[in-house]
């Protein structure tokens, strides 16, 4: 997949991730897409030996998040990105199953709690981006590394600077993401998570269509080179046999 189009599809997923993560903060009061806070909390109380409704939440969300990452390992295995695996179909069954189970829930705000095994499915089966581990769902790792590129260019150190581009396009997309949730939730209210539903059906139906036209350029390009090596191949034969004849003849 080429970097441009790489790229794009790493925008939308942090689109969709500020966008989890700001419909957990209206729904549900805190956020579904990272847990440093949720498990500092846990902590807290577990120190007190308290276990009250909103630390019950708090544990449900956190294992919800972390059975999405089991199952991204269990789905995908390495994190290298292939076009042999199935990342437009793990998507699309995302945004299935979170319409359908929206659906079944009436819209009950307990429902916000499953968005957090999307989320770490799609914070579990990522990838490298030209060297960079790729997190969609929190921005405590783009954050750091955007301000050591930073330093970096301040310094005069020599380096890659295309990496505060992509640290900061990632960042807008996280924000964006989550103003346009904001918006949605005031217009269209607990309904507007099939926007999320919308958006990983949409990104899994693009990768399956340059999927197919990447494999038709593979092949197409295998094709080529195999013509090219048999007409090779007959060129050679055409000359052994003409100088072959001369020789004979002479």
């Amino acid at each position: 997949m080429g970097s441009k189009i790489m790229l794009i599809w790493i925008c939308m997923l942090s689109f969709i991730g500020g966008y989890v993560d700001v419909y957990g903060l209206i729904t549900v009061a805190f956020p579904l897409t990272h847990f440093t806070g949720s498990v500092a909390k846990l902590a807290m109380e577990g120190c007190e030996i308290r276990i009250d409704k909103e630390v019950f939440q708090l544990a449900v969300a956190l294992f919800f998040f972390m059975l999405g990452n089991i199952l991204a390992g269990l789905f995908i295995g390495e994190r290298h990105f292939s076009l042999r695996k199935r990342y437009g179909l793990i998507f699309m069954i995302l945004g299935t199953f979170i319409a359908l189970i929206f659906h079944l829930a009436h819209g009950n705000k307990s429902f916000a709690y499953l968005l957090s095994i999307a989320v770490g499915v799609q914070n579990g089966l990522f990838i490298t981006y030209k060297g960079i581990l790729v997190r969609t769902s929190h921005l405590t790792g783009a954050l750091s590394d955007l301000g050591v590129y930073i330093g970096y260019l301040l310094r005069g150190k020599q380096f890659d600077t295309w990496k505060i581009f992509y640290y900061t396009l990632s960042l807008f997309s996280f924000f964006f993401g989550g103003v346009i949730s904001k918006v949605m939730y005031d217009i269209y209210g607990k309904e507007s998570v099939y926007a999320v539903s919308l958006g990983y059906i949409l990104i899994g139906a693009s990768y399956l269509c340059l999927r197919k036209k990447l494999e038709r350029n593979i092949e197409y390009e295998e094709v080529k080179a195999e013509r090219a090596k048999r007409h090779n191949f007959n060129e050679k034969v055409k000359k052994y046999n003409k100088h072959h004849h001369e020789v004979c003849t002479k």
